[in-house]
């Protein structure tokens, strides 16, 4: 009964196999019978839950968002750690989900908004409100560490947080091209170097 309890319901299945399909298979050429197939779910169940692959797709982006947010706002929470600790942590977390992908899809937003089409506007707003509310949380990360003196004096942390969202997406490229996980925490490590 309990393992019952634990396993995912069937639309919270589908969006896990999807999101990882979309990503590794990528989303124009994965079908809606292929999710099934891999799902396990059967087709209505499916459309009961998702009226389109579109539909499905925005839950997949939700499931990334939530996903990123989480390891994000647990990292950023660890307030025994010094700035540059939790930034790690938080890179790390991103480091390790890409290990478990086998080395694809390196950043699951960018990957998506590439392939989703130019009337998917709900996915891309989506997308776009992932990395707008992403902004000011690492601005007041960096605040702090201006303010605890583990970053020098004089650093715009609005623009530190931006030229970080821009190493970290490229970093997530590099690492998926180059197979090696070991470039996401080599870039934080290095960017936090250059604020000392």
């Amino acid at each position: 009964m309990n393992r019952k309890r634990n396993q995912p319901s069937n639309r919270d299945q589908v969006i896990q196999t999807a999101a990882q399909m979309f990503l590794m298979g990528g989303y124009a050429y994965t079908s809606m019978d292929d999710v099934m197939r891999e799902s396990r779910v059967s087709k209505s169940n499916i459309y009961y839950h998702f009226k389109s692959k579109e539909e499905l797709l925005l839950a997949v982006v939700e499931f990334w968002a939530d996903r990123y947010e989480a390891q994000l706002f647990a990292s950023l929470g660890q307030n025994d750690l010094t700035v540059e600790e939790r930034i790690l942590a938080f890179m790390e977390s991103l480091a390790a989900g890409f290990t478990e992908r086998n080395h694809q899809g390196g950043c699951p937003f960018v990957s998506l908004y590439l392939q989703c089409s130019e009337q998917a506007e709900a996915v891309r707003e989506r997308i776009f409100r992932f990395f707008t509310e992403l902004h000011p949380l690492l601005t007041k990360l960096f605040e702090q560490g201006v303010k605890k003196q583990e970053f020098r004096e004089g650093i715009g942390a609005d623009e530190a947080a931006s030229l970080f969202i821009a190493a970290l997406e490229g970093s997530l490229v590099l690492a998926e091209t180059t197979r090696d996980a070991g470039v996401i925490k080599r870039t934080a490590v290095h960017f936090c170097r250059m604020l000392h």
